[in-house]
């Protein structure tokens, strides 16, 4: 029965494989070369998310400010619950909305961009979710545990019709053009939209008064940030481990600060908030509680790209980096590239709290250097550099 379940699920397997090869080489291009009969709006601009059934926060600057200058907008999400009939039918409006488009952003992979190249007069632009470049992903994960095989690329090619990438410093160019396939000079150091944010001057004070609004139990206490990337060789099975001893934590710091645990977007699980010391931030924006945290607590997440803007003390639970880094593995060495303390176990990130929070031990200039050559084109204004740079201003 067994042999049976196999054999049934690797025949579904390649007849998905064999749909997909259908769409992206015949269906998808034949509908968008009729939508090519009609002329492109130069004022008409497209969103499209893979994962996401309502605007990402990467993509919300520039269409907030494409919409203040007047232009049409629109976006092509996630459909939760949807029905095969209902995705072709999202499929066959995104490519009709595609062939009138000036210029289509996206912010992850989005399988239906991969099937043609833009007619000219249209951009394809990839902001991407992620500040720097950390952990691999695209082509640079090929035949790894974690990514595609080079085979299925050559009959699903992936990240291959860009126009422009942008990217949050020059010294992550090779990186992204290593993930995606692609031509060094298209990608571009103009920055990264939603950072822009983060360059108010009560920024940080804001986010602080919204956590202190939603768990007032805080007070005075420090605020730290555990935001674990997830687990697991693909999109559709994720997970977070158990870890952390959250009780040693909250009886060796309980008096001095807190824990607001943040799970990865994909992962759907997150903890019983305690009320008193743990708090459950899954439903927080992550730019709130990077701009709110006094520290973070990460593994291999590049959030750390963007809370290094903050200049403010971090530390790396690394404890399963030799098989993460077999599965997924890394654009730098991890162990001299992380900008904080390594830590290994829950006594290590105690001693770490203390040390970069109470004892002084915290080394702001390695930050600073770290953010200087990973987010250097981050200063608060990369949404109208790159709208200007697309020619959008």
């Amino acid at each position: 029965m067994q042999k049976i379940r196999k054999k049934m699920k690797k025949i579904k397997h390649r007849l998905n494989l064999l749909r997909r090869i259908i769409l992206q080489h015949l269906a998808f291009p034949v509908i968008y070369r009729i939508g090519c009969l009609r002329r492109i709006n130069p004022r008409f601009v497209l969103f499209a998310s893979e994962f996401s059934a309502n605007m990402p926060d990467s993509l919300q600057p520039l269409h907030t400010r494409l919409l203040d200058e007047g232009y049409d907008c629109r976006f092509f999400g996630l459909l939760p619950g949807k029905t095969k009939r209902q995705q072709y039918l999202h499929w066959i409006a995104f490519f009709f909305a595609l062939a009138q488009a000036r210029t289509l952003f996206l912010d992850d992979y989005y399988f239906p961009a991969y099937a043609c190249k833009p007619r000219k007069g249209t951009q394809i632009v990839q902001v991407w979710h992620a500040c720097g470049a950390f952990k691999k992903w695209g082509r640079s994960t090929a035949d790894l545990a974690w990514g595609s095989s080079q085979k299925k690329l050559k009959y699903l090619p992936i990240h291959n019709t860009y126009t422009h990438c942008l990217v949050s410093s020059p010294a992550c160019i090779p990186h992204y053009a290593e993930a995606f396939g692609c031509d060094p000079a298209i990608v571009h150091p103009w920055g990264v939209p939603r950072t822009d944010i983060f360059f108010a001057s009560d920024f940080c004070e804001t986010a602080r008064a919204q956590i202190l609004t939603m768990f007032p139990s805080i007070g005075s206490r420090r605020i730290v940030l555990y935001a674990p990337t997830f687990r697991g060789n693909n999109n559709k099975k994720v997970r977070h481990d158990a870890a952390v001893d959250f009780a040693a934590l909250r009886d060796a710091l309980q008096e001095d600060c807190v824990l607001l645990y943040k799970p990865h977007p994909r992962v759907k699980k997150s903890i019983a908030d305690d009320g008193a010391f743990l708090y459950d931030a899954k439903n927080i924006p992550i730019a709130t509680l990077l701009g709110a945290a006094d520290l973070v607590i990460s593994d291999y997440s590049s959030l750390i790209f963007e809370y290094a803007l903050f200049g403010r003390p971090m530390l790396f639970y690394a404890y399963d980096l030799e098989n993460y880094e077999r599965v997924r593995s890394f654009y730098e060495p991890y162990l001299s590239f992380v900008p904080g303390d390594l830590v290994w176990s829950t006594d290590d990130i105690i001693c770490g709290i203390r040390r970069n929070l109470f004892e002084g031990g915290f080394e702001a200039s390695g930050v600073a250097a770290f953010a200087q050559k990973h987010m250097s084109a981050c200063d608060g204004g990369a949404t109208s550099r790159v709208l200007s740079n697309l020619g959008l201003l």
